[in-house]
């Protein structure tokens, strides 16, 4: 359950389920541009935490528009913390969702997980965006900073952001591993930083995920077993390569501090759980 009065910025796949989930007062669901929130409004609404869902995911689409998706992804968010410090004296929680995009993988060089404390290896530019924001927000950390990285969201929304949605509408998939991030895991980690008195919560960067990995193909094939899909056929990493561009990456993600303070579900039982509420929202 929520411990704070949330100020909670985006509208989103994933700002509209927090809206809803927490049902966040219009007064305090900011959703217009980032640039546009002052110190004014934060010293009016005097929220006892902000959360930024918002930013530029479609990796096309910010490569074509590479101003418009740095303005939102990496300077939005920075002013949007700067003025939450000034307007409430370094002492309101800012919670920023990043992205486990930043790195290319499924791993490491050694065959490891992603951990909140490796270098980014961006390989596209919305990547690179994550990356740059996250490390400057890092940078200036004085008032209480989170910085959430998740991979490749889905919840039972029936929205075309949804990676749920994503993957129903590929007849072939990947069968390569990834971590994947449920909304509701999220709304849970949020949820939990906020309720916590342990400082190290704070001025960190988390990752955020489901324990185990899956794959394109196996969430596929969960969705086909719903009932929401013919069955997928297996795509290799090289034929993706060829035709999608901006480079599609594939990451599992590792943060033992995540997982003791948290204790998220498997991605199997979490993934079958969402699909077939997802299943009942398209009408399968």
């Amino acid at each position: 359950m929520l411990s704070k009065k949330i100020f909670l910025i985006g509208n989103g796949h994933l700002g509209g389920f927090l809206a809803d989930l927490w049902k966040i007062l219009p007064e305090l669901h900011w959703q217009r541009e980032m640039m546009e929130l002052d110190v004014a409004t934060l010293k009016r609404v005097r929220p006892e935490a902000v959360v930024n869902t918002a930013g530029k995911t479609d990796l096309r689409w910010c490569e074509d528009h590479a101003y418009e998706c740095f303005r939102c992804n990496v300077i939005g968010p920075v002013h949007v913390y700067r003025a939450l410090k000034q307007a409430l004296d370094n002492k309101v929680p800012y919670i920023h969702l990043s992205s486990g995009c930043v790195w290319d993988g499924p791993f490491r060089p050694d065959g490891k997980p992603f951990t909140p404390c490796d270098p980014p290896t961006p390989a596209c530019f919305y990547s690179w965006t994550k990356a740059s924001c996250d490390a400057l927000l890092m940078a200036e950390a004085a008032a209480p900073l989170l910085i959430l990285r998740p991979r490749q969201v889905y919840s039972p929304l029936a929205s075309p952001r949804n990676t749920l949605a994503k993957l129903n509408g590929y007849p072939r998939l990947l069968d390569t591993p990834n971590s994947m991030t449920s909304a509701d895991t999220i709304a849970r980690t949020i949820e939990i930083a906020l309720g916590s008195s342990d400082p190290r919560v704070w001025n960190r960067i988390m990752n955020v995920y489901e324990r185990g990995s899956t794959s394109p193909f196996e969430v596929g094939t969960f969705l086909a077993q719903a009932g929401c899909r013919q069955p997928p056929e297996k795509l290799s990493k090289s034929d993706l390569d060829a035709w999608h561009k901006p480079k599609r990456v594939d990451a599992v993600l590792e943060d033992k501090f995540f997982e003791d303070l948290v204790k998220p579900p498997t991605v199997q039982e979490e993934l079958k759980r969402n699909i077939a509420l997802y299943a009942k929202a398209i009408g399968k």
